[in-house]
């Protein structure tokens, strides 16, 4: 328990660190001195500041993708599902900025928004491809262009502010990148979408 609360000091002190727009250029002496612990201490629990992000990027983001994953699981095609993977991300951070300046800085030293994020993203658009929704050559592109575009909107979002539709306007330019029809774009983008849980 002990060895637990302290690598839980570790991963708050990064979070606190790392959520704010300046929260980039986070040094291993500063965690430790905002977690009140040695550097020795550090290295007893981390080897280095990318095991703190790739920790600290699973922490923030696995239950929150796992109730993302388990909602758009029950949308009925792939348009559906990316509109709300990309809402889902661009609202939270809205809601908790701390939240989006932190997942901002660790896309900037890993997978955009995490290992997990990157991989369903990936096989989204595979399967929205398989399945005739998506009319792209490569499913690599159309992983980068959703994540990507989702990253700098929501660094505009973090930064400058954003109309409340701003997510909804992002997923639809998207969707019609992807090659889905206009009237399944609007029919998409205008339903309002449920709050992200493991169970219906």
């Amino acid at each position: 328990m002990r060895r637990e609360r302290t690598r839980r000091r570790v991963l708050d002190a990064a979070f606190i660190l790392m959520g704010h727009e300046r929260g980039l250029a986070v040094r291993i002496e500063e965690i430790c001195a905002e977690a009140g612990i040695s550097r020795g201490t550090f290295y007893n629990y981390f080897t280095s500041l990318d095991q703190v992000f790739d920790a600290l990027s699973f922490d923030l983001s696995h239950d929150f993708n796992s109730a993302v994953l388990a909602t758009m699981a029950r949308m009925e095609d792939m348009a559906a599902r990316t509109d709300a993977a990309m809402r889902y991300y661009l609202e939270r951070a809205r809601s908790n900025p701390q939240w989006g300046w932190a997942m901002v800085h660790i896309s900037a030293t890993g997978p955009l928004f995490g290992a997990e994020t990157f991989a369903s993203a990936l096989a989204t658009v595979e399967e929205g491809i398989a399945r005739g929704e998506f009319v792209i050559e490569d499913a690599r592109v159309g992983r980068d262009m959703i994540l990507g575009t989702a990253l700098a909107a929501m660094i505009t979002q973090l930064r400058e502010g954003a109309d409340a539709d701003q997510p909804q306007k992002v997923a639809r330019l998207i969707l019609r990148a992807l090659g889905v029809p206009d009237d399944r774009v609007t029919d998409v983008v205008s339903r309002p979408l449920p709050p992200p849980t493991l169970t219906e």
